[in-house]
């Protein structure tokens, strides 16, 4: 009876943490999967930037725009929902393009709906990132943030060139080879 007892004993915690395991690497899963989907928005912000001379002032212009700047709705895989916390430009001391630099769009007009910003409480602004809404402590540590709030997709300052923080320099990049300057003559063998 006392064996009985310790093998149930035994297979009772083995369960325990295989269920902990589980449980973790589900975690990890939808983590990138977070990083993935706030990447996604991010290049999003960049197509309508892109294509409209300016940022999106709501949410739904993103999900709206056409043609297409996001391939679809994405959730916040934390939280289950549709909605995200929205990064305004000016917030987090980050400036989007140092003064003077690179070429300037032409702003298009943007609607502004007065009765529905009031009636929905939805804040209204030229919108640069989004953040999960999910207050709870990560496993990973993500640009040294450890809670899901303070994970910040934001599209990053242009530097001089015009180029985003993040594009490849292809005079830069490891194992890609650029031209040099041209030999003449016969290659010694």
């Amino acid at each position: 009876m006392a064996m009985l007892v310790m093998v149930i004993a035994i297979m009772a915690i083995m369960m325990a943490a295989a269920v902990q395991i589980v449980s973790f690497q589900a975690q990890r899963e939808k983590e990138a999967e977070l990083i993935f989907r706030g990447k996604q928005y991010v290049e999003g912000i960049r197509l309508y930037r892109m294509k409209y001379g300016r940022y999106p002032m709501r949410m739904k212009e993103l999900w709206e725009a056409d043609p297409k700047v996001l391939r679809q709705k994405w959730t916040d895989p934390i939280t289950g929902s549709d909605r995200w916390g929205i990064v305004f430009q000016g917030q987090e001391g980050r400036r989007i393009r140092p003064p003077g630099t690179g070429p300037r769009p032409t702003p298009t007009r943007t609607p502004v709906f007065e009765r529905q910003r009031e009636r929905e409480g939805e804040k209204v602004g030229p919108i640069i990132g989004v953040h999960s809404l999910s207050t709870d402590t990560s496993i990973k540590v993500y640009e040294g943030r450890t809670q899901y709030d303070m994970w910040k997709f934001v599209l990053q300052e242009e530097g001089p060139a015009g180029r985003t923080r993040g594009d490849v320099d292809p005079e830069r990049t490891p194992g890609r080879k650029t031209p040099g300057p041209e030999r003449t003559g016969t290659p010694n063998y």
